[in-house]
This record gives structure tokens, sequence and C-alpha cells, in this order.
């Protein structure tokens, strides 16, 4: 499967891919590809820019390439045009790198962690150290739910720029807010309120 994924990265080949979290398949382009993990650009089944999303190799089930359906889903996509954030990820360490883009550009991100139990997580990766990674959650309702320390070993998905984080983001506004550098803003992203990082690694505040 790693070598399919390697092949097909930026040659503009649809894939479907499936994998054991998704209960189906999701669609859309490889971006990049290492041992471990692939990084695609999704397309939502209505033909919309659906995020980027970084998935274990190991739990991908099933890979379709260049279908009808899928040209056809490509057209629709094409036809819309939508501007797509620029990234640039290593061949290498393709998880780490997209973690270190998800940080610096501060987005909202989904990750599902725990290979056996995978339990699913929102709101915004706040800092890396090695491979152990800090994360200010957010709740359904979008509201600040404290901090998580994670190992990237436990990582199963990480996916930014999909409807559901669109949904959270605006929710998370609507209810108050809390700012991509993870303060409380009563919905005025960027204004800080004091909120500290519990967790004490050396890139904390």
């Amino acid at each position: 499967m790693t070598e399919i994924l390697k092949r097909l990265k930026g040659t503009g080949t649809p894939v479907a891919v499936y994998y054991k979290s998704s209960g189906g398949f999701c669609a859309g382009f490889v971006h990049e590809a290492d041992d471990e993990f692939v990084l695609m650009e999704f397309i939502s089944p209505a033909g919309r820019f659906d995020g980027f999303h970084c998935i274990r190799i190991e739990e991908i089930l099933k890979v379709d390439a260049g279908t009808k359906y899928l040209f056809n889903l490509v057209k629709v996509y094409r036809h819309y045009g939508e501007e797509i954030p620029v990234l640039k990820v290593s061949p290498k360490n393709v998880l780490e790198n997209f973690i270190d883009f998800v940080i610096k550009s501060k987005r909202l991100c989904t990750m599902e962690i725990g290979f056996e139990t995978l339990d699913k997580i929102s709101g915004y990766a706040v800092g890396r150290d090695w491979n152990i990674l800090e994360m200010r959650l957010l709740d359904e309702d979008g509201k600040a739910d404290g901090y998580t320390r994670l190992d990237l070993e436990e990582i199963v998905y990480l996916g930014v720029d999909s409807e559901y984080e669109k949904y959270l983001a605006l929710l998370s506004g609507l209810n108050g807010g809390v700012s991509p550098d993870g303060g409380e803003d009563g919905g005025k992203r960027g204004k800080k309120t004091g909120d500290k990082h519990i967790l004490s690694f050396p890139f904390g505040k």
C-alpha cells in the first residue's frame, strides 16, 4: 500500500481511500507520503475542498484510483475553482511536518488517537517537543476543555480545514470563542485573556 500511495503523489490521479475508522471512503489527491503516513487533499461528495488529512497507512484497507466516479468528482471540484491553502510538507516525516504546519498556521484540527479506542479529539495544537504534542482541547460546543499531551505514535488520523473543523470553529465563535493561540476571547479571535498553558513544555506560555 505504501509504494502505491507514493507513486500516486503529485500525479493528479484522484483516489478513494478506505480506512478503518471512516466507515466508508474518502476521495481526493495524494499530496505526500512516507513509510507511515499519507497526506491527502480531500474532496467532499459535493465536489468542494474538504481539507488536508494525514492518515496512518497501516489503517488503510483499500485504495481505488481513477474510477469514473472519481473523475466526475474532480470535474466538479475543478469547476468550483476554490483557492486551496498552500501546503509544503517534506516526504520525510510527513506527520511531524504536517503537525508543524498546523501549529504554525494555528488551524483547528481533529485527531483520532489510540489504535483500539480511537478517541476523537478536536482543538488547537499549540506546541511539539520531539514526539510529544500539546493540544488545547475544544468540546462539542466549541468551548475550551483544557489541555492534553499525547505521543505522536498514538495518532491514527489528523485533519484540518474540513467541513467539521469549519463548523466547530464557527460554533466556537458563536459560543464565546477560543482564539487559535489558545486564549478565550469572547468571540474576538486573537485577543487573549491571560489563559496559560497548564502543561510545562519549554515552549509553553
